[in-house]
């Protein structure tokens, strides 16, 4: 029963279909809109589909429990295969063989042999040669009349590919940490206001940083036709009231602190003061400009008249920013009415007109923390790594027996790799040649 579940857990074709099911699920999400609001699913979806789509948790997928359950699974399923090979390539790699032996001259899949009437300590110190040339500084023993060489190089490059396999792991590893232990929300901080409080996509609740975030100060430019040009938020991170850094963050430069990075998402007007409005009274044929602030009268010239503003939409349906006021007298009832910015509004024999006010900002941050990036990093490096030692290496021996025969000495080469024989064997062959001259 154990071996039929480690076979199955280290079958290739488990890895390829799990390969596949990471790669369609992740272009699944990819289509899917990840993180909005569930009004814009409940409009998107509607009914039992929106249900559905949300036990198996497809908007927040890379957080969701099955996603992580493939993960998982991929990980097992590379760590079963690598564990699988591992004493294959070992024995490969560390394989001990007396080099007196002579097998590899019989079984090697590059063989040489030929004669030379050199004498037998020059033939050695250019076979000493020949093999640093190949593949390093042989090791010399003798049997019997017969002497031995041996040289290999490029052991650990068998390793390459279990590099590979290990730093996939390494990244689903990352993946599972960032999964498990990783968030993705929003805060909306009002310029002057603090929040230590993320609220997480999908309505999944929230999630407290253990400091306060405060927007100190938000700034936008535009451009002539009105068009956003740059806004940037000051944020300062506190940690029990006392400020422990300040930086300003824009589109594409965020603010990171303790594995929490903080991107500039969003922004929009939250409030406004200092209102100024125009007011003309033809009865007297007098105008002026009242300043305020919210929820403070102020008292209009010629009678006992008050004017004050008690709300402030930066938005008032659809048409921009307005002011609700409220006309004060004293003994009658306050009337109270909208003031759309710009539009002239008249009350008896005066006129109205809301024209300006200083903007109170919001900044809206995107808050992510990924505990599992460095272990992403570090497994593309490996990856790098292992990728460039099993492409550009490769183990290489070569075996060299120099025995007496009656008109000379015989000289018979072996020579072994486990990638590129065909450029092994031509520099074989060329170095042959050159040693027969």
């Amino acid at each position: 029963m154990q071996k039929t579940i480690y076979t199955f857990l280290s079958s290739v074709r488990l890895t390829i279909f799990l390969f596949f099911a990471v790669a369609a699920t992740s272009i699944f999400g990819t289509i899917v809109q990840q993180g909005a609001s569930p009004d814009r699913y409940e409009e998107m979806f509607g009914g039992k589909l929106l249900s559905v789509l949300t036990f198996f948790n497809v908007f927040d997928m890379y957080h969701s429990w099955w996603f992580t359950f493939l993960l998982l699974m991929l990980s097992v399923n590379l760590a079963a295969c690598t564990f699988r090979q591992a004493p294959r390539v070992i024995r490969l790699a560390f394989r001990k063989r007396p080099v007196t032996d002579d097998a590899p001259f019989v079984s090697s899949p590059i063989r040489k042999r030929f004669c030379s009437r050199s004498d037998r300590e020059d033939l050695e110190r250019r076979v000493s040669s020949f093999l640093v040339s190949l593949a390093g500084a042989p090791v010399r023993a003798e049997k019997g009349d017969a002497s031995y060489f041996f040289a290999e190089k490029g052991r650990f490059s068998r390793f390459g590919m279990t590099l590979v396999h290990c730093s996939v792991l390494v990244i689903l590893g990352g993946g599972l940490v960032g999964a498990v232990w990783g968030f993705s929300g929003q805060m909306t901080l009002v310029e002057g206001g603090k929040s230590d409080t993320v609220t997480l996509f999908s309505g999944q609740g929230t999630v407290n940083l253990g400091f306060d975030v405060a927007c100190e100060n938000f700034t936008v430019t535009y451009y002539e036709s009105g068009t956003p040009r740059e806004y940037k938020t000051d944020l300062a991170i506190l940690n029990n009231g006392e400020t422990v850094l300040n930086d300003t963050i824009r589109v594409n430069h965020p603010l990171t602190h303790g594995g929490v990075k903080f991107s500039q998402a969003t922004f929009g007007v939250a409030g406004g003061y200092n209102f100024r409005v125009d007011v003309i009274d033809e009865a007297a044929n007098e105008e002026s400009t009242v300043r305020m602030n919210r929820m403070k009268k102020h008292a209009l010239p010629g009678d006992d008249l008050s004017l004050a503003v008690a709300r402030f939409d930066p938005d008032f349906m659809g048409r921009g920013p307005a002011a609700l006021g409220v006309l004060i007298r004293p003994g009658t009832e306050h009337d109270i009415f909208w003031m759309p910015k710009d539009l002239p509004i008249r009350k008896g024999s005066r006129i109205f007109t809301f024209r300006d006010f200083d903007t109170v900002y919001y900044s809206g941050l995107q808050v992510n923390k990924d505990p599992g990036v460095p272990l992403v990093w570090l497994g593309f490096i490996l990856i790098g790594a292992g990728f460039i030692t099993h492409l550009f290496f490769s183990h290489v021996r070569v075996w060299v027996r120099i025995a007496k025969v009656d008109d000379g000495h015989e000289i018979s080469i072996a020579a072994q790799a486990d990638r590129n024989r065909d450029t092994l064997e031509n520099k074989v062959n060329s170095l042959v040649t050159r040693f027969q001259d």
